[in-house]
């Protein structure tokens, strides 16, 4: 095991952390937090600028969450869903634990039939988002959990109202039965405000056949099976924002979706609400990588404009469209002739207890 230190945080992002008048450390809400890949936000968490509260309902993976967290994480060992009893399918590929069954035929399709091999079933209780008291808010959720994702987001409209970004895990290729697949979940996400705003990254791989052998599997990775992405609360109703909104968005553009057009973005709407120094923008471009930026003639990067993009709530409206009235041609002219031209009982909602947070 390496004892390497961990990368130093990107300029760009000490100076958002140093420069923004957060009320509150950045809240991330992390569903299916098994700790099978670094997570988008980890370093932002390193540098101490979030807390992380997680769900893990699977044992082996929940204990390694427990193992590793640092003093700004809790996690706690809860499926999530809508609230109801769901049977939690542990496929012995620990990432590809599901509440469905697997699809054998996209399966086969993929020659992936294997992945199709469940160890064990555990009938597991859900809760719902919005159901749990006790919460910590939210600015953005990470999600992957395998198919079950739409199933979660319609019981979080709570939960959600303020979150400013999601990264969810899309399905191109079905692999598991009655899962909801792509259209499903940017359906009931763009039904809570938010829109698409970028991929982080997709999976793809050839189709089998006969002369697999020879070709370069990289260069012939046709199929596409998942991905994530980035879905943003729309951006063209940051009037609408708070100012702790705003805040957030910029912070996470650039410390964890790593859209820095995004956080320019907000940071122009937060000096167009005088919350902060008219330079910041400016200061920000300046601590981009070089290769993000244009280069003059010599070589050295362009000036930083202290002037901010127009708020999209004070774009001006297109002039209406004028009649074009063709002039008379004067009857002497010697142009030469064109052509023709019932009310239930609320339940009790459950309690968040955090397990060794």
């Amino acid at each position: 095991m390496s004892s390497a230190s961990p990368p130093a945080l990107p300029a760009h992002v000490s100076l958002l952390l140093a420069s923004l008048p957060l009320p509150r450390p950045t809240s991330i809400l992390d569903v299916g937090a098994n700790p099978i890949n670094e997570a988008p936000y980890a370093a932002l968490l390193r540098a101490g600028g979030c807390h992380v509260t997680g769900f893990e309902p699977q044992p082996a993976a929940y204990a390694e969450l427990q193992r590793i967290k640092g003093p700004q994480e809790s996690y706690h060992p809860h499926a999530v869903g809508d609230g109801s009893l769901q049977t939690l399918h542990i496929y012995a590929s620990s990432g590809l634990t599901s509440i469905f069954p697997p699809h054998l035929p996209g399966l086969r399709a993929l020659g992936r039939g294997r992945w199709a091999r469940v160890l064990e079933k555990l009938q597991m209780q859900t809760l719902s988002l919005d159901r749990i008291e006790g919460l910590a808010p939210c600015d953005l959720l990470k999600i992957d959990i395998q198919g079950g994702e739409k199933l979660v987001f319609d019981h979080a409209t709570r939960v959600l109202a303020d979150a400013v970004a999601v990264i969810v895990e899309l399905r191109y290729m079905q692999l598991y039965e009655d899962e909801p697949m792509m259209g499903g979940v940017d359906e009931s996400l763009r039904a809570q405000g938010f829109m698409l705003h970028k991929f982080l990254f997709n999976k793809s791989q050839p189709m089998p056949n006969s002369q697999s052998a020879r070709l370069h599997r990289r260069r012939n990775a046709d199929q596409l099976i998942d991905g994530d992405a980035v879905y943003l609360r729309h951006p063209g109703r940051i009037d609408g924002f708070s100012d702790g909104q705003v805040m957030q968005l910029a912070l996470l553009a650039a410390a964890v979706i790593e859209s820095h057009s995004l956080a320019l973005y907000a940071l122009d709407e937060l000096v167009r609400r005088s919350l902060v120094p008219a330079d910041l923008p400016g200061r920000y471009a300046d601590a981009l990588p070089p290769a993000l930026l244009v280069r003059d003639e010599r070589g050295e990067a362009a000036q930083a404009d202290p002037t901010p993009a127009p708020s999209p709530a004070a774009a001006a409206p297109a002039p209406a469209a004028k009649t074009r009235v063709p002039p008379t041609k004067p009857a002497a002219s010697r142009a030469k002739p064109g052509p023709a031209s019932p009310k239930a009982t609320p339940a009790r909602k459950p309690t968040l207890r955090s397990s060794g947070a």
